[in-house]
């Protein structure tokens, strides 16, 4: 698909995964508590095709990955390349456990509450207004 050169964007694109970047950003914007950029964030996962719950459990994901940052003993747990915890690490050091603590509740309530919503759209963007 490439036409002979593989690029990391074009592979995410193809493969149709959400990139790491996206749970940065979206993080990074909700301790700033801009809530408009965090919307704006969650339409463009949309308009790539992508499901509001695949993108909250990876948002989950992403929290989680936070949390075990923050100490030495679990980030051993992590299975990723050395650059990425590092980018993780830094962004540990910003977030307050209790702030992870609780994304990662109202996510995990957001995912159970998503397949029975008939405005799912609204179930996630609730969810991360109350993360804000």
């Amino acid at each position: 698909f490439g036409g002979g050169k593989l690029n990391y964007s074009e592979v995410l694109e193809n493969l149709n995964v959400l990139d790491y970047d996206y749970f940065f950003k979206i993080t990074e914007a909700l301790l700033a508590e801009d809530a408009a950029q965090i919307m704006l964030h969650f339409n463009t996962i949309l308009q790539k095709g992508f499901e509001g719950d695949d993108f909250i459990i990876g948002l989950c994901e992403h929290f989680r990955n936070l949390l075990f940052c923050k100490d030495a003993a679990t980030v051993k747990l992590l299975e990723m390349s050395s650059s990425l915890k590092e980018r993780y690490a830094r962004q540990a050091n910003i977030a307050s456990g209790t702030f992870l603590v609780n994304c990662l509740a109202l996510g995990n309530q957001c995912d159970v509450q998503y397949k029975q919503s008939k405005n799912r759209r609204l179930t996630v963007e609730l969810t991360l207004i109350k993360m804000c």
